[in-house]
């Protein structure tokens, strides 16, 4: 296989990949995003996504998997195994990472039907990793992300999501308030999740139909104007001491009673 050889870490290519896995505006910017291990490459090969530059170090994990990356790369590059791991931001690097054009924008008009978790202001990457995982497992048919939550195409994004941010429908909603009233208007209903002044338990809830549940900031919950478009707030019943769950903790919780007595999601 034909591969261009970079050994200089001011080349320009390498430079454009050390700011895209650090700088949300820069992969926005771009339209692209880093992957890096042969899982989430190979994951994103099998999902039809576009791989624009596939990095290699001088002696990659050779298999099937990393042979499907290489086939389905616009580009192949080598660097030196020193070269390659001050791209990377894992201990112990497996030798590739890819540079994928970003998904298509979806936008809120195009959902019809389902059960959609909606994260407003989610701040850590790994959160957002765990709930997509989960959402995955479950059948929840998408995740809605406001704009000032983590950005789900960061590389601890989707190294926490073991792939399925690649695999599950996103939407990155640049006005959650309004895209409710979107979805509302489609006949969707809308569960606030909150710590307390709930209208009723997670498990008290009607989660049949078309349905969205909203989750908040892992410190400060949902935003006032994002509850006062619920139809419902609805709370995880606690009998210990713990004030809250942590975020993808609740949001599992709350995924698994959505699905569980309303009915899988409709991908």
């Amino acid at each position: 296989m034909n591969f261009e050889y970079i050994s200089s870490k001011e080349n320009k290519l390498i430079k454009s990949v050390r700011k895209l896995m650090t700088s949300t505006r820069e992969r926005r910017e771009q339209g692209v995003f880093v992957l890096e291990g042969l899982r989430l490459c190979a994951d994103a090969a099998l999902s039809g996504f576009a791989i624009k530059t596939a990095i290699i170090s001088e002696k990659p994990e050779d298999s099937d998997r990393l042979t499907a990356v290489l086939e389905s790369s616009e580009q192949v590059v080598k660097v030196p195994d020193s070269l390659f791991a001050t791209l990377c931001d894992t201990v112990s690097p497996q030798g590739v990472l890819c540079v994928v054009k970003r998904p298509c924008d979806r936008s809120i008009e195009s959902i019809e039907s389902g059960k959609y978790i909606v994260l407003e202001n989610t701040a850590d990457p790994a959160n957002l990793g765990a709930i997509a995982r989960t959402a995955e497992a479950l059948g929840v048919s998408g995740i809605i992300v406001s704009n000032v939550s983590c950005d789900p195409f960061s590389p601890k994004s989707q190294r926490a999501s073991m792939g399925a941010l690649l695999r599950l429908p996103i939407i990155e909603s640049r006005d959650v308030v309004a895209d409710i009233k979107v979805l509302k208007s489609k006949g969707f209903k809308v569960f606030a999740s909150v710590v307390d002044q709930a209208d009723r338990f997670v498990t008290e809830a009607d989660f049949s139909g078309n349905v969205c549940v909203l989750i908040g900031n892992e410190a400060n919950g949902l935003s006032a104007k994002i509850i006062a478009e619920s139809d419902e707030k609805i709370t995880i019943p606690m009998n210990g001491r713990a004030e809250s769950l942590n975020a993808a903790a609740a949001a599992t919780i709350l995924m698994w009673e959505a699905v569980r007595r309303g009915g899988n999601g409709d991908c």
